[in-house]
């Protein structure tokens, strides 16, 4: 029989915020595309990475474009 440790957990690898939300989202993507072959598609799962990255853009090019737009209300 295999000895348990009472008391003592393993430390988990994901050590920050960022790093659990990260492997969650991979996850929860990695699911979808199960649950999608399962109904008969083929999707490919985006890099993290690179959604991240793109989304960062996308959010500084909105900023600086109401910046230039100033703080009009419409």
């Amino acid at each position: 029989m295999k000895e348990e440790k009472q008391g003592q957990q393993e430390p988990s690898p994901l050590k920050s915020f960022a790093d659990k939300h990260a492997y969650c989202e991979q996850v929860k993507m990695e699911n979808f595309a199960q649950s999608m072959r399962l109904e008969g598609y083929e999707i490919e799962v985006p890099s993290l990475v690179e959604n991240a990255r793109k989304r960062d853009e996308l959010r500084q090019q909105l900023i600086r474009h109401y910046k230039q737009a100033g703080t009009e209300k419409v």
